[in-house]
């Protein structure tokens, strides 16, 4: 069941991002095809009103491309959170609820799809800034980068001298997901907080998310005080300063993102629970 709620959600999502993606990518070919323009600059600048006039084209199609891109951002956002609040606080929630699920299967197909639609998103404008790129410098030139035996070798080299870099870059993708689920259901525990309210359930969800960001900020700057001035931490950090170089910032590394996910693990596990709880114990659809 959990996979149909996944699948339904995805089918809503997808049907309104879809076409701005398309849109974005339409644009970034468009300024594509304009860099391609500006390589015959040389050539233009004998056709003094044609090297004007596609000057003019590539402000317009630039001001455009970084309008859809802002589009893009907004309407994700938008939609991830109406998708939440319409689905379970609203009247669409009279029918969720009735279903043969678990409230937490509800909440976790909402915070799955719009995880994996904002990913969806963000590969978008990676995409798009890399046709820019294709136009600006043209594929060869690009490709010829990318493959370049100097560049690779570097990298190679690089890697060697840290052998624990696959656990370094397996860290760091457990440390982008949970980031980014701790995002969805920061705003989800807000609005679940905020529908508690009789009244003016927008503007509480909003005052909640606001207040919980404030809250996690001051529990943080309170541990980092704590932290630095325990005797364990200091010799810890002593520890590592004096290793070598390389082997140093390895284990700082390590000591960040491991940190980094465990604070941000607790703070998912109480917003993901805590919206459960309201939504299992204190759901008001009034």
């Amino acid at each position: 069941m959990f996979g149909k709620l996944c699948k339904y959600e995805f089918k809503s999502i997808v049907r309104t991002l879809v076409p701005i993606y398309l849109a974005v990518i339409a644009v970034s070919i468009l300024n594509a095809f304009m860099g391609f323009g500006s390589l015959f600059t040389d050539y233009l600048d004998n056709l003094g009103f044609l090297n004007s006039l596609l000057s003019l084209i590539q402000g317009i199609s630039l001001f455009v491309y970084f309008g859809v891109l802002v589009a893009l951002s907004v309407l994700t956002l938008i939609v991830i959170i109406q998708r939440f609040y319409k689905g379970l606080l609203c009247d669409e929630g009279y029918l969720m609820f009735t279903l043969p699920v678990k409230p937490w299967q509800l909440i976790a197909a909402k915070g799955t799809a719009a995880f994996v639609m904002s990913l969806a998103s963000g590969l978008t404008a990676i995409i798009s800034i890399i046709i820019l790129i294709l136009g600006s410098i043209g594929p060869a030139e690009f490709f010829e980068a990318i493959t370049s035996p100097y560049v690779w070798s570097s990298i190679g080299q690089v890697l060697s001298e840290v052998p624990s870099w696959p656990l370094i870059l397996l860290e760091a993708v457990i440390l982008l997901i949970v980031s980014g689920l701790l995002k969805l259901f920061h705003m989800y525990f807000s609005m679940a907080l905020g529908h508690l309210s009789n009244s003016h359930r927008i503007m509480m969800s909003v005052v909640a998310f606001i207040a919980i960001s404030m809250a996690v900020s001051f529990i943080s700057g309170l541990f980092m005080i704590i932290a630095s001035i325990n005797p364990a931490t200091k010799s810890f950090f002593d520890i590592i300063d004096a290793m070598p170089g390389v082997q140093s910032m390895t284990y700082v590394f390590h000591f960040a993102f491991i940190f980094s996910i465990i604070f941000n693990g607790i703070q998912l596990a109480i917003f993901f629970f805590g919206t459960e709880r309201i939504l299992s114990k204190k759901l008001n659809l009034e």
